[in-house]
């Protein structure tokens, strides 16, 4: 019997179609399965990036983390992001359309963190596929599955951990938070574990400068000794002092280790004429002379001491204050500085270890005190103005005359220097009744004086010995006229950092013949014939201190 009948043709066709859908379920599982091969894949290599990103920002991270809010990482946009350990060229979702978020969270124990790399959004993906996406996700993977998890926990592949709240925060990186049917990883760090995946390299490597950054200080194990011999220079080691020592070329001339303290203090030498015979000088150098124990400089051409400028001359840079503490120093050393005028100052140790001048004289630093006082004197009398009053006149015994004191303070010197007093004493012994008219005598024809004695005083002592000085002058007798009479007082003075000193002026005078030496009234017939009171006793002075 040749042929088909129908029922055979049929029977073929069904067969046929039985397996054309076969393949198609089979072909589509086949694409499922490479879907989820590929989420895998870049669940792990995101899973590495995130655990590079905290352990390289451990510190701050352990400082911010708490087991409630946890310190959120994206992919980029974030102040930590996986990018930045990662390719340029990656993409920002998963073969599902899931955007990776990495929530760092605190725990109870002090130091640790456990990070659960996670997924949001996108296509939610069946448990089928969750399963094998979490056991090919690398070290940590998992998911959160749908079956028989109403609490939402994350399980890690084959139930290997289990974290019952993910995200107790409710932290997204997208704005969707995590959830059923996406990826987790698992990643703990307690800034103790080996990192035998991180390596300084050598070369570069293209898009990733972290590769041949260090993050952390390089400690030198191995010691050399300060120039000693060495082989391989730019070669660096450290000496038994922890200093930076390098090979290269040293005061012999030889590659020796060679201590980098500092960059440009250098090897001494034996003395000045050894400078020139350096090797290697750059400009900035400064290298000791063994013999003076003086240091010299490179200016580029030529070797030059310390302290002087271009010009030759010595720059101290100070700026001390005169009559300032100096400090103690050991015997047989000076201290040379200067002020901020450019004065030279030394630490004299006479005068209580201060700063001090040289010789010299300066009154501008201490006011001059120029002044006059009237110990007699009269209502409407204008011959003189004065602005300090001084003691009441009081007769004295011992000398028959009246007196009237006038004490000046002077500023404590700043410095060792001198008083210089110039004071001067008036008495008038004249009046008029009438104008014109010829003056008459107050004192009836017996006759008047006048004397003025300036003592210079030390307020740090007492009784007689205050007066380190003194001068006195007396007028001749005067009948109707007027006598004027003055000293000069100038002495040295040593640097008095107590009292100070005080200029005190006395002045006697008498009036015989009957008249009140306190109360005498003295006049003068001026313009227009008009009569003009005069004050009787006047005392000035004009006291400089120098130094």
């Amino acid at each position: 019997m040749l042929g088909f009948t129908m029922i055979e043709l049929l029977a073929a066709l069904a067969l046929a179609a039985i397996m054309v859908a076969g393949v198609a379920v089979m072909t589509n599982s086949m694409l499922e399965d490479t879907r989820a091969q590929q989420a895998a894949l870049y669940q792990s290599q995101l899973t590495a990036a995130a655990t590079q990103l905290i352990q390289q920002n451990y510190s701050a991270l352990a400082a911010a983390a708490t087991t409630s809010t946890p310190v959120v990482a994206s992919l980029s946009g974030s102040a930590y992001q996986m990018s930045t350990y990662m390719s340029s060229a990656m993409n920002n979702v998963n073969a599902y359309g899931q955007t990776p978020c990495l929530l760092i969270y605190g725990t109870s124990t002090a130091g640790a963190l456990q990070a659960l790399l996670v997924t949001e959004g996108g296509t939610t993906i069946p448990d089928a596929q969750l399963g094998f996406i979490a056991a090919n996700a690398g070290s940590g993977g998992g998911s959160i599955q749908a079956m028989n998890n109403a609490g939402g926990a994350a399980n890690g592949a084959f139930g290997s951990w289990t974290v019952a709240s993910p995200n107790p925060a409710g932290a997204s990186c997208s704005g969707t938070k995590t959830g059923v049917g996406h990826v987790a990883s698992l990643i703990y760090y307690n800034g103790t574990q080996a990192q035998n995946a991180d390596y300084l390299y050598r070369i570069a490597v293209p898009g990733d400068t972290t590769a041949n950054t260090m993050q952390v200080p390089i400690g030198l194990a191995t010691t050399e000794t300060d120039y000693a011999a060495c082989t391989q220079t730019a070669a660096i080691a450290a000496d038994a002092a922890s200093n930076v020592v390098i090979c290269q070329q040293g005061p012999t001339s030889s590659a020796q280790w060679v201590p980098q303290a500092s960059y440009h203090w250098r090897e001494p030498v034996a003395d000045y004429a050894s400078l020139a015979s350096v090797a290697v000088a750059a400009q900035g150098d400064v290298r000791m002379t063994a013999k003076t124990n003086r240091a010299y400089t490179y200016n580029g051409s030529t070797w030059q001491a310390l302290a002087v400028d271009e010009a030759g001359d010595l720059a101290l840079g100070n700026a001390q204050t005169l009559g300032a503490a100096c400090p103690t120093v050991a015997s047989g050393t000076t201290l040379i500085s200067t002020d901020s005028t450019g004065r030279v100052l030394s630490c004299n140790s006479k005068t209580g270890a201060t700063w001090q001048a040289q010789a010299e004289i300066n009154p501008q630093t201490v006011a001059a005190d120029t002044d006059c006082a009237i110990a007699v004197g009269q209502a409407g009398a204008t011959d003189f103005v004065c602005g300090t009053t001084p003691t009441a006149a009081a007769y004295d015994s011992t000398r028959g005359y009246y007196a009237s004191v006038v004490t000046r303070s002077v500023p404590v010197l700043p410095a060792n220097g001198a008083i210089s007093v110039y004071a001067w004493a008036h008495l008038q012994d004249a009046y008029v009744t009438a104008c014109p008219s010829t003056p008459k005598d107050i004192s009836n024809g017996a006759g008047a004086y006048i004397v003025l004695y300036a003592e210079l005083l030390d307020l740090s002592k007492s009784g007689a010995a205050q007066t380190i000085a003194s001068v006195v002058n007396q007028s001749s007798k005067i009948v109707a006229d007027l006598a004027n009479v003055s000293v000069n007082l100038t002495h040295a003075m040593p640097l008095n950092n107590g009292a100070g000193y005080a200029v005190r002026l006395t002045t006697w005078w008498m009036v015989y013949g009957g008249a009140d030496s306190t109360s005498f009234q003295p006049s003068y017939c001026g313009t227009g014939n008009n009569i003009f009171p005069l004050n009787g006793v006047v005392t000035s002075w004009n006291i400089n201190p120098l130094y």
